[in-house]
């Protein structure tokens, strides 16, 4: 079971945290350039109780969310600041409270499903409502990735997707852990107007 934390709890729970990070709680929205890069390392992550997410904006601050609540797995990672960024099998499928939000109407539990698959989203600021985003996987490559010390053997996944109606499109990354199955890492562009997300998960059992 994958530790969760109430949002009434983690709200009264903040003075407990790391003094960093309660000041990058509310850095989400701010994409400030030059911010200094940290490293979650072993002490910091036995630091907290339940599971949570570091997450950069381009290269703006970074910011930590705790992970809330889970339902049929899609994860609910909040922050102090009321930020919401929702999850499933580790591509961000709802964002809430950033400057430019997305939702993905009904996101496929199978991220890594082959071929061309579309979608229904809606973006806001500017809206769009209903729109369909075409997007396809590619074959994994094997590599690894630094992390809490340790070296990780992933599948790293490319996903290529298009928004031909406003001509936007991308490429995001996935780092999956071979033996678990889990995404450790991310590179994922959610919105036109939002620089790429880059997420690390921290998951607690």
């Amino acid at each position: 079971m994958i530790r969760v934390v109430f949002v009434v709890l983690f709200l009264s729970s903040c003075n407990n945290l790391p003094i960093t990070y309660i000041e990058n709680f509310s850095s989400v929205n701010s994409v400030v350039f030059g911010f200094p890069d940290y490293e979650v390392t072993e002490k910091i992550f036995n630091d907290y109780e339940n599971s949570f997410i570091k997450v950069r904006f381009g290269r703006g601050p970074h910011a930590i969310l705790i992970l809330a609540y889970e339902d049929d797995n899609v994860y609910e990672w909040i922050g102090a600041d009321g930020v919401k960024i929702y999850t499933l099998n580790g591509r961000i499928v709802k964002t809430v409270g950033l400057s430019s939000n997305i939702e993905i109407l009904r996101p496929l539990d199978n991220i890594f499903v082959t071929g061309d698959v579309y979608e229904a989203l809606n973006l806001y600021n500017p809206d769009l409502f209903s729109s369909n985003i075409r997007r396809s996987m590619h074959a994994p490559e094997t590599s690894s990735i630094k992390k809490l010390g340790q070296k990780i053997q992933v599948n790293r996944i490319q996903e290529n997707f298009d928004l031909a109606l406003i001509g936007w499109s991308g490429v995001n990354l996935y780092y999956q852990n071979t033996t678990t199955g889990q995404i450790e890492f991310s590179e994922q562009r959610i919105h036109p107007r939002l620089p790429v997300a880059k997420i690390e998960y921290y998951f607690k059992y």
